[in-house]
Parts: C-alpha cells; sequence; structure tokens
C-alpha cells in the first residue's frame, strides 16, 4: 500500500481508469464463459436456455412479402400494372371513370 500512497494524483486516477477497464474486460470475459457453459448444459440436457429462463423463442425472420401476379395493365403506360387486389390504383379509377371495362385492362 505504499507505493500508493507515495504516487500523485494524477497517476492514481490513471491507475484507477486502467483498474476499471481491466475489471470490465474480466467481468464480460466471465459473463460469456459462464454463458457458453450455460447453453452447453442446457443443450445436453435438451434444452435451449432461452426456454429454461422462460424466455421466448425468437420469432423467425419474417420472410418477404411477394407481390401479387399483375391481373391488369395501364394501357397509356405498360409498366403499370394492378393484382386486382386492394385499393385501385388511380389510373383504373380514371379508366373506368372514362367509360371504361374493366376487363379491357386485364392482360
Amino acid at each position: 500500500m505504499n507505493s500508493l500512497t507515495s504516487r500523485s494524483l494524477e497517476e492514481l486516477r490513471q491507475l484507477r481508469i486502467e483498474l476499471d477497464t481491466v475489471i470490465a474486460v474480466r467481468r464480460q470475459e466471465g459473463c460469456q464463459a459462464l454463458l457458453d457453459e450455460l447453453k452447453a448444459l442446457a443443450a445436453e440436457k435438451g434444452f435451449s436456455l432461452r426456454e429454461l429462463l422462460g424466455e421466448p423463442e425468437k420469432p423467425a425472420k419474417q420472410k418477404t412479402k411477394i407481390k401479387g401476379i399483375a391481373r391488369y395493365r395501364n394501357p397509356q403506360d405498360r409498366n403499370q400494372t394492378w393484382t386486382g387486389h386492394g385499393r385501385k390504383p388511380q389510373w383504373v379509377v380514371d379508366f373506368l371513370s372514362a367509360g371504361g371495362q374493366l376487363d379491357q385492362l386485364r392482360i
């Protein structure tokens, strides 16, 4: 302890910062090692750690929604299509209000 009392205040502060850093790293390493041990033990017994802790399993990634098949095409712009589901696009509304029939837009 005598070696500490002979140090300057700045040296002691720097030493404390270094100690806090080493303690945090060792604590994190210890936690990770214990977590790995617990996962291995749970798996050995046929369980997941989440199951033992009563936590819900991670949900599976949701698949990206696939767009429906286009059934109607805008005669003015061939790139605009509509599946026939959901709200009608404005170009369909305009076509129908001009007296056109939906069947005329069918692909």
